[in-house]
C-alpha cells in the first residue's frame, strides 16, 4: 500500500471529526517518501484501530505499556492494509471477531519512547474503522478488555458515540 492509497482512504471518511487535522495528515503523507508500514521508520508509522460497539458501549483494551484504556489497535504490517490490521488486532487483543469495516477517522498519536523495545518517541498516523461484532464464540484475549460508555471515555473517543 502506497501513500497515495492511504490518502485515498482518508478521502473516504464521510464525516471528518477534525478537518484541519485530516488535511495536515494528507499533506504529511504526500510529502513522505519512506516506508511507513511495520516498524522500519523510526519517526512516523501507520497504525489502525477498531471501533466496535456492543449496545451503547465501545470495546477498549488496557495498553500494556501506556497503562491506559485505548481502542484495540496495532501497526500496519508489510503486505497488510489498515482495514486488515484493525480487524486482526481486534481479534488478537479481545478474542472477538468483527465484520464489515468502514473508515471513520484518522488521527495522529504521539508515542512516547519505549526503552524496553529500544524505540524512540515517534508518531502514528492511526486509521480508525467502525466494525460490527459477530456472533462467533470468543477466543482468549491477549489484553484486558472493557466496554466503556460515552461518559467513561476521554474526549478523543466521544465523537464515535454519535456515529
Amino acid at each position: 500500500m502506497e501513500n497515495q492509497d492511504l490518502i485515498a482512504l482518508i478521502d473516504q471518511i464521510k464525516h471528518p471529526i477534525d478537518i484541519d487535522q485530516q488535511k495536515m495528515i494528507r499533506e504529511q503523507l504526500m510529502n513522505w517518501s519512506k516506508e511507513l508500514r511495520g516498524r522500519v521508520n523510526p519517526d512516523l508509522q501507520i497504525s489502525a484501530s477498531a471501533v466496535v460497539f456492543k449496545d451503547t458501549s465501545i470495546f477498549f483494551i488496557k495498553h500494556p505499556y501506556l497503562k491506559t484504556w485505548l481502542l484495540p489497535a496495532g501497526h500496519v504490517e508489510l503486505g497488510e492494509t489498515p482495514l486488515e490490521t484493525a480487524q486482526r488486532e481486534f481479534f488478537e487483543e479481545t478474542g472477538l471477531t468483527v465484520k464489515g469495516g468502514q473508515i471513520i477517522d484518522v488521527n495522529v498519536i504521539e508515542i512516547p519512547a519505549n526503552p524496553i523495545k529500544e524505540q524512540g518517541a515517534h508518531q502514528h498516523v492511526d486509521f480508525r474503522f467502525l466494525f460490527e461484532l459477530t456472533d462467533e464464540v470468543a477466543h482468549t484475549a491477549e489484553l484486558p478488555v472493557r466496554l466503556m460508555t460515552k461518559d467513561e471515555v476521554t474526549a478523543e473517543f466521544k465523537p464515535y458515540f454519535s456515529m
